[in-house]
């Protein structure tokens, strides 16, 4: 377990375990994707780009990216190092709008980005135990290279749970956990055996056998008893597909069967005109438990339409949102391709206008959600407060708006008479809002850059997917994980701002763009309402 005393480590590890975590609010989720993948992108982006599906100005938009993640990221080597990738990236001192396919600069990162792989988490490891990197930064980068190297977010939350909490354990320094992650992440994939039951049989055509995997209802119940110990739990089963499935980890195996029973289904839909489902578990050899294989909701959530009653349609659909809302419906919990598709053309639907460029969208919507962020966080604070206790909690629970408590809030910050909260989580976004309060306009501008490269990667996705017919691209998994909390917590700002203020999305974007700009160190609590509704 990690030292209860040690207060860099313990910020470090309650992160982690936010980013891991299904229940995590918006606010405190993940953001982005790792440097690493966020260079293989831009290797990625330079093929498409030499096809003619991606333009000069998206390729640099990822080239952007990939600068701002190299800069403080020991993970890729020393400040000499990162500094020479860097200029890989750029052209008189720029970032670059083009990477020749294959050319000297392209070689020269894919060979970097091969090197640092195996390396990346004993970097951070060694950065951790001497130069103590931020928590927020350190946090980030340990997470999210987790996650693109193949991770499933359920594994690693039990993983790290289990090394940094477990009581019985023996006091372990942080650096040495992050040794052991390092020595996991370049282990080779487990082939593990997948089981996915079947309610009816199949039944193939005259003259075609089913798939070689298929096994029947008798095998099915055969292979359970002999590797799990257990049955179906009462489901009635009638055969099902055993397929082997290389993966990091047993809960990655299952959702990569998942996609190979939906494609299966989708190619006897298409060819035959039938509809096949399997039952919604699959068992793991050597794993005593099932494992769900309905698709996760993405963590979407518009609120503002329960909290304004427009749930039912009892009036004439909205101009702005119902149509942004069947687009956006794919996004929380539709096929890949399905989701960047109709997410990217929400965005759109809501935030662009004639004769703009195409990618504006992107960074209004970043700026929307960059403004939501302080009340976001305060509100969250405010509630931890009242379940703590004490004087502060009595003053906000007497309070009828989480506009007021997120003030009260963020005053306690200002004067240091915020109460010391027993959950480190919390602690951790004290620690972000009393950066935010002390210098708003410079930290709300990060926030919104960070938050930008994101939507702005689902753009490429989309591209990717419309243009080019690329449905593996390296960064959409991440994208997906990354980009749907944040379109949903803009989405419920745009929404809200329509339904309670009666406000065109532009004019909201408009409105938070001057918000952003004009908020200063001295006025410190307009931090609490730059958008005003």
């Amino acid at each position: 377990m990690i030292s209860l005393v040690n207060e860099y480590e313990q910020l470090i590890c309650a992160r982690l375990l936010d980013y891991f975590s299904t229940k995590t609010h918006w606010n405190r989720s993940l953001w982005g994707a790792g440097t690493i993948l966020a260079l293989r992108e831009v290797l990625e982006a330079s093929e498409a780009q030499s096809q003619g599906h991606l333009s000069d100005k998206t390729i640099k938009s990822a080239i952007v990216t990939a600068l701002r993640l190299l800069q403080d990221d020991p993970g890729m080597g020393t400040p000499q190092e990162r500094d020479t990738l860097s200029g890989l990236l750029r052209f008189d001192g720029a970032p670059r709008n083009d990477l020749p396919f294959q050319g000297l600069e392209y070689e020269a990162i894919k060979e970097t980005v091969e090197r640092s792989i195996p390396v990346y988490l004993q970097r951070w490891s060694r950065a951790i135990a001497g130069d103590r990197p931020a928590h927020e930064r350190a946090s980030r980068a340990i997470a999210s290279h987790l996650l693109d190297i193949g991770f499933h977010s359920d594994y690693l939350h039990r993983w790290w749970t289990w090394r940094t909490k477990n009581p019985r354990d023996v006091e372990t320094p942080l650096a040495e956990v992050v040794a052991e992650a390092a020595a996991m992440a370049v282990r080779e994939e487990t082939t593990f055996s997948v089981l996915v039951p079947f309610p009816t049989p199949l039944q193939p055509p005259s003259g075609l056998l089913p798939p070689a995997s298929w096994i029947d209802a008798t095998e099915v119940s055969k292979w359970l008893k002999e590797n799990i110990a257990t049955d179906l739990e009462g489901m009635r089963q009638h055969g099902g597909l055993l397929l082997t499935i290389p993966a990091r980890d047993p809960e990655s195996a299952v959702q990569f069967a998942a996609d190979r029973v939906e494609m299966f289904a989708a190619r006897v839909l298409l060819s035959l005109r039938k509809s096949v489902q399997p039952l919604p578990v699959a068992w793991v050899k050597g794993k005593q438990k099932s494992f769900s294989i309905e698709r996760r909701l993405r963590g979407i959530k518009i609120g503002a339409m329960h909290r304004e009653n427009r749930i039912w349609l009892e009036s004439e659909p909205d101009p702005y949102i119902d149509p942004a809302i069947e687009l956006l419906a794919p996004l929380q919990s539709g096929t890949a391709t399905a989701a960047i598709a109709g997410g990217w053309a929400a965005i759109e639907s809501l935030l662009s206008e004639p004769l703009a460029k195409r990618a504006d969208p992107a960074e209004r919507l970043a700026t929307i959600v960059a403004c939501s962020f302080p009340r976001a966080e305060l509100t969250d604070l405010a509630y931890a407060v009242v379940e703590l206790g004490g004087d502060l909690a009595i003053r906000l629970a007497a309070l009828g708006s989480n506009k007021e408590k997120a003030a009260v809030v963020a005053e306690s910050i200002l004067d240091g008479s915020f109460p010391d909260l027993p959950n480190w989580s919390d602690r951790a976004a004290v620690e972000r809002m009393r950066e935010l309060l002390g210098a708003p306009r410079e930290t709300l501008f990060g926030i919104r850059d960070h938050i930008h490269d994101t939507i702005a990667r689902l753009y490429r996705q989309r591209n990717l997917i419309l243009h080019a017919g690329k449905t593996q691209a390296v960064a959409l998994r991440s994208t997906l994980r990354a980009a749907s909390p944040l379109v949903g917590a803009g989405l419920d700002r745009i929404a809200h701002g329509r339904f309670a203020g009666n406000m065109k999305p532009l004019q909201l974007a408009g409105r938070a763009f001057t918000a952003i700009k004009n908020v200063t160190a001295d006025e410190p609590l307009r931090c609490v309402d730059l958008l005003g509704v």
